[in-house]
């Protein structure tokens, strides 16, 4: 049996399309696992319209003393599910009609594997490319690097695998998916077959992402996420890939460093200090980060001081 788990909250407008896309499977041995967040919407009522529909579907409600997110939710259909094999499908994204089918053919292929990685397609402003996942000599590296070749439902996981690793961090507000993914590429001898040539079995639904709304969430994330997958690399003794997670760094200040927001001062210097006690960054590129910063902000500190004095003399 295959577990499908969908984390939901408010989303009766988009995940009836999620529903029908695991009705459509040609393989039918599955149960799709919904865990609601706390809806105040029309999510409730659509559920249990298939759960009426097919037996399959089972929803469960997150308990109020119980982290709010997707990550919790996706937890506890984790353990909640009986299936032998797991996937984890996002209520805005959808399955391909043989995605099932061609998983469980492939696991009876590499009995021997804890997970197997397929290819997706994007869906964006209504136009499907599709994704080829490249060849790497070392996905590891590659998720340190902020490359994220893939998405939370391209890995069908054995169930056994996946909750010895405890699922996701329900305390990240964002970056669970390298962060589990880090986690499992770093269990001692993990078996795992990514398919790069395979056609795409799942659609990602990109969404027009508000970057400055997610600025709070992506630091937070950071001030977890660094020292754990730090932790975690000194404790396989692979202290020397930490170099690799100052990409991490500078996708904050590419995505974040907003000419007008001088209030980010805080958050860049205590960043800049985590990245350099986790032994990311040296000394040397510590203080010239804190220069080019102190250079930038009293740049614009200026130039909107120039600004207000010529509006006022207007």
């Amino acid at each position: 049996m295959v577990s499908i788990i969908i984390p939901t909250y408010n989303r009766s407008h988009v995940i009836e399309n999620a529903l029908q896309s695991i009705l459509k499977q040609t393989y039918s041995n599955w149960e799709c696992v919904i865990v609601d967040d706390g809806s105040i919407d029309n999510t409730l009522p659509v559920l249990k319209k298939y759960t009426e529909k097919d037996a399959r579907f089972k929803v469960l409600s997150r308990s109020s003393d119980i982290t709010k997110g997707a990550s919790s939710c996706r937890n506890i259909g984790l353990f909640f599910s009986k299936g032998d094999y797991i996937i984890f499908l996002d209520s805005d994204d959808y399955l391909m009609e043989t995605c099932l089918e061609n998983r469980v053919l492939e696991f009876e292929r590499n009995r021997d594997k804890d997970f197997l990685v397929f290819p997706m397609a994007i869906k964006k402003k209504g136009e499907i490319i599709d994704y080829k996942i490249p060849e790497s000599e070392s996905y590891l590296n590659d998720f340190l690097n902020y490359k994220l070749h893939w998405q939370t439902m391209c890995p069908i996981w054995k169930k056994e695998f996946i909750q010895n690793l405890k699922g996701f961090k329900a305390s990240y507000p964002r970056l669970n998916d390298p962060e589990l993914m880090i986690r499992a590429l770093l269990v001692p001898n993990v078996k795992f077959k990514v398919f790069t040539k395979a056609n795409y079995d799942t659609v990602y639904n990109m969404n027009v992402i508000n970057w400055v709304a997610l600025k709070d969430k992506y630091y937070q994330s950071l001030i977890l996420f660094i020292p754990e997958v730090s932790q975690s690399l000194e404790e396989v003794n692979k202290t020397d890939l930490k170099k690799y997670l100052s990409r991490y760094l500078k996708v904050w200040f590419r995505d974040f460093m907003f000419p007008s927001q001088l209030n980010l001062v805080k958050q860049n210097n205590t960043l800049i200090n985590l990245f350099y006690k986790h032994q990311i960054i040296s000394i040397f590129k510590k203080f010239k980060l804190k220069g080019l910063l102190f250079v930038h902000n009293v740049f614009y500190y200026l130039k909107r001081k120039l600004k207000d004095l010529i509006i006022n003399l207007t």
